[in-house]
């Protein structure tokens, strides 16, 4: 099955509920990036957050979070565009620190410090927004995130489960926000269900998709809005990496052109690696000046 996302609003009632199977896109991510099983929970957290948040964009538009912390993990960072399409990747992937009530200890991994929030809304600047790390969990964090800079009521639940083997068994997620009108009894009422509702985890180990999730966390009837398959994707190419070269600037590029060395850079996200000749600095080298 390919992992899903489901966003749905509640019938007669002001509140939209996203929810997310992300299993399979997490475990390629903690594949390509060799991750020990606290690294994949944050990992897998901080990229279904990032699915999440996509469901507010529009078409050709970005989000990005980056979380930054002073524990072992140091920082984990997702994308995701419009489309749902996901990548990311943890600066300290080999961190494992022991359970926490049965759990991985993630808030302990990532520490104290701050998520940052950066869209790219085709704009001439992206907006830019943070806020203090409350646990490190994530998903209270990114909720946080949401009430005090973009004043969006919500509720966030994220969990990965990662297996004895370090392969990712259950991801998943989901993003209940209010819409402006609604009113204190349905707020009360859906605060007092999230409390007692199982882990996501859980309930994705246990083979539910994303619409028998939403039934579970709503609890009231709800109108499908749309559907969208998700996946782990990365854009990287030789050609972005020329212009990152360039726009190093002329200075630089000369540098790396009179080292009269091939030079090969490695994808953060994806581990494609791309060589670029001498032949081909010099040439960029050229066009830098010819521009200039």
């Amino acid at each position: 099955m390919p992992d899903l996302l489901v966003k749905g609003l509640a019938k007669q009632e002001p509140v939209v509920v996203t929810v997310l199977v992300s299993t399979a896109t997490v475990d390629h991510a903690r594949s390509i990036h060799d991750t020990y099983p606290t690294a994949t929970a944050a990992l897998g957290r901080t990229m279904s957050g990032a699915i999440l948040l996509s469901t507010l964009l529009k078409e050709g538009q970005r989000v990005a979070i980056q979380v930054v912390g002073d524990g072992p993990l140091k920082e984990v960072f997702a994308e995701a565009d419009w489309l749902s399409r996901v990548r990311g990747y943890v600066r300290k992937p080999h961190v494992h620190v022991d359970l926490s009530e049965g759990k991985l200890d993630v808030g302990k991994a990532v520490g104290k410090g701050f998520l940052h929030v950066t869209k790219d809304l085709g704009l001439k600047e992206p907006y830019h927004g943070s806020v203090p790390l409350q646990t490190g969990e994530i998903a209270e964090d990114l909720a946080y995130y949401l009430r005090t800079s973009e004043q969006i009521p919500a509720a966030v639940s994220l969990g990965v489960f990662v297996d004895t083997d370090n392969a990712v068994k259950a991801s998943g997620g989901f993003m209940l926000h209010f819409l402006p009108d609604a009113e204190d009894p349905l707020i009360a009422y859906l605060e007092n269900r999230l409390k007692g509702l199982r882990p996501v985890s859980s309930m994705v180990r246990e083979g539910m998709g994303p619409v028998e999730i939403m039934k579970e966390v709503v609890g009231i009837p709800f109108d499908i809005l749309e559907e969208r398959k998700v996946f782990y994707h990365c854009p990287c190419t030789k050609s972005r990496v020329k212009d990152a070269l360039v726009a190093l600037g002329e200075r630089d590029m000369r540098d790396l052109a009179e080292k009269g060395e091939p030079l090969t850079i490695r994808c953060h996200f994806c581990k494609t690696e791309y060589t670029v000749t001498k032949e081909e600095l010099e040439s960029l080298l050229k066009g830098i000046k010819t521009d200039s």
